[in-house]
């Protein structure tokens, strides 16, 4: 009779942990969801700044490419070219 009086007496103890984890649980099954949905956010700008940075480092051979044609028809442009783009550079803005 003892035992059952043990039993019985620890059964509200033993609800009050499992609510205890089932509260914990629930609120894991939360944070993963909110980590998750973070992650495929984060994962869809990385794709964006992967394809933005594809599209530059096109652009920019694109660029390297004309450049090497027009130094190899008019040798010299490019060092004029660069001395003009630094004076304009350094000039200061018009008032």
């Amino acid at each position: 009779m003892s035992e059952q009086a043990t039993t019985t007496g620890a059964r509200p103890n033993g609800s009050d942990d499992e609510s205890e984890l089932r509260s914990e649980i629930v609120g894991q099954k939360q944070e993963i969801l909110r980590l998750r949905d973070r992650l495929v956010s984060m994962d869809a700008e990385l794709g964006a700044a992967k394809g933005r940075l594809a599209e530059l480092e096109d652009r920019s051979q694109r660029l390297a490419g004309a450049a090497a044609r027009l130094e190899a028809r008019l040798p010299g442009l490019g060092r004029l070219l660069g001395v003009a783009a630094r004076l304009l550079r350094n000039q200061p803005p018009a008032a």
